[in-house]
C-alpha cells in the first residue's frame, strides 16, 4: 500500500504565526499525529498479514527538515519520502505521485494509493480498515459522513443570493484518506494536468474521466485542522474519546453513530 500525505498549506486561516502542522495537540504536532495513525495501521495490518506501506509527504520545502527529524524521532520508517509541495494542493498531490513513481520498489498499476491531508490528524483506526476493504473491491473510494445542517447553494459572486436548496438526505461531507488504484490516480491527475481542470478534491478529478466513486463510512471525528476553532474542537474529541484514536485494535470503538448514516456496520 501507498500513502502521499499532502501537507503543503501554510494555516493562513490560523490566526497564528506557527505553521499548524507543527502545533501542538494534547502535547503532540498536528504532523506527528497524522503520521502515528498510520504506524498504527501499519503495525496492526502487520500483525495480521504480509503488509507493505511506503508513503510520501508532500510539504513546504522549509518544513521539510522538521518532519524529517519528527520521523526519525518516531522511527517512521514507512516514509519513504519527503518532497517539496506546489503553489495548490492539487500540485503537490501530483508531486507525490511523481515522488511515488520515483521510488525505488515504485506502485504497479493495481496497487492502492491513499491520499490523506496532514491536517487529518485524528483518521481512526477504523476508517482505514473501512477503506483499506473498500479498495479490494472498487477503483476509487472515499469516507464521508452524512451532513448535519441545512446547505444553501448560492450565487457563485453574491454569497447572500440563494439559487437553491438540496436535500440534505442526499448530501455527504467527503473526508480523507481518498483511495484509489494507482493507474486510476495517475490517469485523473495527468487529464487534469492536460485539461487545466481544477478540483478541491481527489475523487472530483477521478469523476471527471468517467470513473465511479464509491463512499465508505467516516468519522465525525476525522476533521481537518484548518482554525483555530478546530484545534479546540479536536482537543475536544481527544479528551472525550482518547480511545479511538491511541488505543490498541482490541479496545477501538466506532465514533460515527450517526442515526442518518448510509452505510452498513463493518466488522474489522
Amino acid at each position: 500500500m501507498f500513502v502521499i500525505i499532502p501537507a503543503a498549506g501554510n494555516g493562513s486561516r490560523m490566526s497564528n504565526s506557527e505553521n499548524k502542522l507543527f502545533m501542538n495537540l494534547n502535547g503532540i504536532p498536528v504532523i506527528e499525529r497524522t503520521l502515528m495513525a498510520f504506524d498504527q495501521f501499519l503495525n496492526r495490518m502487520s500483525r495480521k498479514s504480509a503488509f507493505t506501506l511506503q508513503t510520501v509527504v508532500v510539504t513546504a520545502e522549509e518544513n521539510i527538515f522538521k518532519i524529517k527529524r519528527i520521523c526519525e524521532k518516531n522511527n517512521f520508517t514507512f516514509v519513504k519520502d519527503i518532497v517539496p509541495g506546489g503553489e495548490t494542493r492539487q500540485e503537490s498531490v501530483w508531486n507525490g505521485i511523481l515522488a511515488l513513481s520515483s521510488l525505488p520498489f515504485p506502485p504497479s498499476e493495481e496497487d492502492v494509493v491513499f491520499i490523506h491531508d496532514g491536517a487529518r490528524c485524528l483518521i481512526d483506526q477504523g476508517t482505514l480498515d473501512r477503506c483499506l476493504k473498500a479498495s479490494s473491491m472498487y477503483d476509487v473510494c472515499a469516507p464521508s459522513v452524512p451532513v448535519k445542517s441545512t446547505i444553501k447553494q448560492t450565487e457563485k459572486d453574491d454569497s447572500g443570493a440563494v439559487l437553491s436548496t438540496p436535500d440534505r438526505e442526499t448530501l455527504q461531507e467527503i473526508q480523507t484518506p481518498q483511495v484509489f488504484r494507482y493507474n486510476i490516480l495517475v490517469e485523473a491527475y495527468s487529464s487534469a494536468n492536460r485539461r487545466g481542470r481544477i478540483a478541491t478534491d481527489d475523487t472530483s478529478l477521478a469523476e471527471a474521466i468517467g470513473a465511479k466513486v464509491r463512499l465508505v463510512e467516516g468519522a465525525y471525528s476525522n476533521i481537518k485542522i484548518t482554525t483555530q476553532e478546530d484545534f479546540a474542537i479536536a482537543e475536544s474529541f481527544l479528551n472525550s474519546a482518547p480511545v479511538a484514536h491511541v488505543a490498541p485494535e482490541e479496545k477501538e470503538k466506532p465514533i460515527n453513530k450517526s442515526p442518518r448514516s448510509p452505510f452498513a456496520p463493518f466488522e474489522p
